[in-house]
């Protein structure tokens, strides 16, 4: 019977020692492709809310990323999958603080998409920098963003960029001079409405009027048209969603106010002229997407999405997908999926082949992407930089 126990005893141990083997044993981080262990991904945004329709998008565009990635691309490094989980933010600051907490504290995720908003993902940014997890947002734009540190990245044009180039544009090539604007009152919103001021007012033009409104409040903006259609300005400027620019054009329409409507480069969405309908007609914006870009890969995603949806394609889904596929280059280049090696594969990526054509990553990490100005014409979203009738 002694004997018998100690041999039970010492089987025992040895099983405690291997068990204990195993367990410490890094997962995931092997380098030699022998693992076929997954890679994991955090995916979050607004999947409910206001701002749904744009989580939405940026959904479809990782499903798609990852068909080609795992299904025809057999994965990276020899074969290992990719998997996204989705999270939903609601676009909502302390909502975001809370994902970033749960996905920090699960341990296993590589890289986080996201967020959309400027705002909830200047509050989790941090958060991923900490915890040295790649954060690499499709849409956030505020100037500040990627500089919050060094796994920060962002595949969209800052605000400081692209409102710039709103102002120079509506200035120097629609011939505009006086402008009301009418912004959300959020991070985006405010810094929109403060860079266009400067940079229109610092070539001569005048803002006429600045006013601004509660989010997810606000659904009366009567009082503030009618207060920019008394001013008389030559265009309107509401720094707005799709779905309060579109209200806020049929509320522009029923009071009677005509000025040329310039909106916001978020608007470039089918779901704007769904809501909107003809009042669409003329209206301006700037985008780094537009639906004439000419790369084989662009026309097969936007047909994928389209017969996936039945809807166009938009920025949301260019961005998010070549966020998604760059990542998955960033780790086949890093030979590993160890996160350190990987962002510096990732913000060291020069001439990447993204939907549009050639990118590549700055001194901060920002995707250089260059803009476009759009007209809607007969209800279609149209590059006019290539001398379209109908552009001024």
């Amino acid at each position: 019977m002694k004997r018998f126990i100690a041999i039970l005893l010492l089987l025992t141990l040895v099983g405690v020692v291997l068990t204990g083997c195993t367990a410490d044993s890094p997962v995931g981080k092997d380098s030699s492709g022998d693992s076929n262990d997954p890679i994991y991904f955090a995916w979050y945004g607004p999947m409910t809310g206001d701002s749904k329709q744009y989580g939405d998008t940026e959904k479809v565009a990782v499903e798609l990323a990852l068909e080609k990635i795992n299904d025809e691309n057999g994965g990276v490094l020899g074969g290992r999958k990719i998997i996204v989980d989705f999270f939903d933010d609601k676009n909502d600051a302390k909502e975001a603080v809370t994902i970033a907490n749960k996905i920090i504290g699960e341990n296993k995720y590589l890289a986080v998409i996201g967020g959309f908003g400027s705002t909830p993902s200047m509050a989790a940014a941090p958060l991923y920098e900490e915890a040295q997890i790649i954060n690499y947002s499709p849409t956030s734009s505020h100037a500040d963003f990627s500089s919050l540190g060094e796994f920060i990245f962002r595949n969209t044009p800052t605000q400081a960029l692209e409102t710039a180039a709103y102002a120079d544009y509506v200035y120097d090539e629609l011939g505009i001079r006086t402008v009301a604007i009418l912004n959300v009152n959020d991070d985006w919103g405010n810094n929109i409405a403060r860079i266009f001021t400067e940079t229109f007012e610092g070539k001569g033009g005048k803002i006429v009027s600045t006013e601004s409104y509660i989010p997810n409040q606000t659904t009366d903006f009567t009082p503030m048209i009618s207060k920019a259609k008394h001013l008389k300005p030559e265009a309107f400027f509401p720094v707005a969603y799709y779905q309060d620019s579109a209200n806020i054009l049929k509320q522009a329409d029923s009071l009677g106010f005509e000025a040329q409507m310039i909106l916001s480069s978020s608007t470039l969405k089918q779901e704007l002229i769904d809501l909107a309908g003809e009042l669409a007609n003329g209206c301006f914006l700037m985008n780094s997407y537009t639906p004439d870009i000419d790369t084989d890969r662009f026309k097969e995603v936007v047909a994928a999405y389209k017969e996936r949806t039945g809807k166009e394609g938009d920025a949301f889904l260019m961005q998010t997908y070549d966020v998604v596929m760059q990542l998955a280059t960033a780790i086949e280049e890093a030979g590993t999926d160890d996160p350190v090696e990987v962002r510096d594969a990732l913000a060291n990526m020069k001439d990447y082949e993204c939907l549009a054509g050639t990118y590549a990553m700055n001194e901060v990490g920002d995707a250089v992407r260059p803009l476009q100005p759009i007209r809607i014409i007969d209800g279609q979203f149209v590059n006019i930089s290539k001398g379209d009738p109908s552009a001024k």
